[in-house]
């Protein structure tokens, strides 16, 4: 059976102020093109579905069209929560969409969800473990896990796997093999001082686990543990990364070929890093649009108003900074005046509030900040 493999949409998600939607609506649409193209029995998305956990009306517009797409195609989707999304959100109305084919665990219940397919080499189960937290464990057990490798542990079949058969498992955790770490990009914040971490020996009994939570696709020790990534570049430290969709086939037991396909997206991102007069030159002429860009000054002396002489050339800066001597040496660079340019009040405080937490904020805190932010704009108003 063929799987496409997808992990941390993030739909929503804004790129230093700059709304995505359109750019994951159109690497959406070319997923459904490949799946015209290579037919997969089922899609498996990894969880991080949304940005936040209450999220826009564009982004649960987006997932409900893709849903009907895939289900028009009579393609089958397994979907998890990640630590992003509202499990409880995300999980509505799924005994309903359960019949269409579409397959969700938003909120953990205890154990690792389980559906039975079958394909010419025979059964083939599907195992959905959402984003787990050792205090989750504590409706379902009488200890609660100290760590995030005990409780997925607790979570996962155990006795109850078919092992002579084949078995796949969703999974959001942030996954080591023998203390190596996977490759991290700046749009991921892990705080958490190693206490998240759970070793890819856990998984050792399936045949394919399909992780989110990294967004650089890579496998994690063994070829069948891997990380699908991010569909589309959410920071500039991932401005060199190819993003794809990761196609699992599994024949027989123990069969197992694993290959992406390239995602291209609708606006390139780059970093350009440069003299202002190298800069403002036709050698950067290709960037002056189609780009989302951040933007290096190198010159050593100061130059008048040189962010906005750049964003007259560059409409599509959204990061600015100064590096030389004295930036180097305790100045402040023009990075941060930038990039706040385009961000809201909720933004700024989601940011913070997940860097200071690890965490993005509940679905209570997103309300309470919404309010107080609504209540000062009628103040001001």
């Amino acid at each position: 059976m063929k799987f496409f493999h997808m992990a941390d949409l993030h739909l929503g998600r804004k790129l230093l102020g700059e709304p995505l939607w359109k750019e994951q609506q159109d690497l959406l649409s070319q997923v459904l093109r490949m799946a015209d193209e290579e037919k997969p029995g089922a899609v498996l998305l990894c969880g991080d579905i949304y940005d936040k956990s209450i999220p826009s009306q564009e982004a649960v517009g987006l997932l409900d069209w893709f849903l009907e797409e895939m289900s028009v195609r009579g393609i089958q989707v397994f979907l998890i929560s990640g630590n992003h999304d509202g499990a409880q959100r995300l999980q509505f109305a799924s005994g309903i969409l359960k019949k269409e084919g579409i397959h969700i665990a938003g909120t953990f219940k205890g154990r690792a969800e389980h559906i039975m397919l079958t394909d010419q080499f025979g059964p083939l189960h599907v195992w959905m473990l959402p984003f787990l937290r050792p205090g989750m464990l504590r409706p379902f057990a009488e200890e609660i896990p100290e760590t995030y490798e005990e409780a997925v542990k607790t979570a996962l079949p155990g006795a109850k796997l078919h092992k002579e058969e084949r078995n796949v498992l969703l999974a959001h955790q942030f996954v080591t093999a023998g203390g190596e770490r996977p490759e991290i990009s700046d749009s991921e914040q892990h705080s958490l001082g190693g206490m998240d971490q759970v070793d890819a020996s856990v998984f050792e009994a399936f045949d394919y686990v399909a992780l989110g939570h990294i967004h650089r696709p890579q496998k994690i020790g063994d070829v069948k543990i891997r990380y699908a990534g991010s569909p589309l570049k959410y920071s500039f430290s991932e401005w060199k990364q190819t993003k794809s969709v990761t196609v699992a086939e599994l024949g027989d037991k123990g069969t197992l070929s694993v290959r992406k396909l390239p995602l291209k997206p609708k606006t390139g991102m780059a970093v350009l890093k440069d003299t202002m007069e190298a800069l403002v030159s036709d050698k950067y002429e290709k960037y002056r649009e189609g780009y989302y860009l951040s933007v290096v000054v190198t010159d050593e002396e100061i130059l008048e108003h040189p962010m906005e002489r750049l964003r007259k050339i560059f409409p599509g800066m959204l990061e600015f900074a100064v590096e030389n001597r004295r930036s180097r040496s305790g100045g402040i660079s023009g990075s941060a005046k930038l990039s706040c340019l385009k961000k809201t009040p909720r933004d700024l405080f989601g940011e913070f509030y997940e860097k200071q937490n690890g965490i993005p904020m509940s679905d209570a805190e997103q309300e309470l900040l919404q309010d107080i932010i609504e209540s000062m704009e009628e103040v001001g108003s």
